[in-house]
């Protein structure tokens, strides 16, 4: 008479741990991909408000004196966001900014009014 009791119990627990290994890398790698996905997103976010900033501070220097042009870089707690030449087409000043954080880049593009420095268009541009 043959005792196979032992082989199948060995076997079955083999067979269990490896799905409940394969589980449980499967969720640890879900988790790691949204921790990335959130940390991309805060980046982007950091920098879209850092070039926001840029975009505040020539609004600023411009409010204050119509003959300020940019091309500056400006430093926002310990970051740098880059000021573009400022250009007046027709009524509007182009503002352009730029800002890196991390592996996330903004570029935007704000027009307004020469006169009143009321916002005409606001756009995120994949480069200058």
């Amino acid at each position: 008479m043959r005792k196979t009791g032992g082989y199948i119990a060995i076997t079955l627990t083999i067979v269990v741990s490896l799905f409940v290994m394969v589980v449980a890398i499967s969720l640890g790698s879900s988790s790691l991909f949204t921790r990335t996905g959130i940390t991309d997103f805060y980046s982007k976010q950091f920098s879209y408000t850092l070039a926001r900033s840029c975009l505040n501070y020539a609004l600023l220097q411009l409010a204050d004196s119509a003959s300020y042009v940019g091309n500056e870089v400006i430093t926002v707690s310990g970051n740098n966001c880059t000021l573009l030449t400022i250009t007046t087409v027709g009524p509007n000043f182009i503002i352009s900014a730029e800002a890196q954080a991390n592996n996330a880049a903004t570029n935007l593009r704000l027009t307004v009014n020469t006169q009143t420095l009321s916002t005409v268009s606001l756009e995120e541009l994949q480069s200058f």
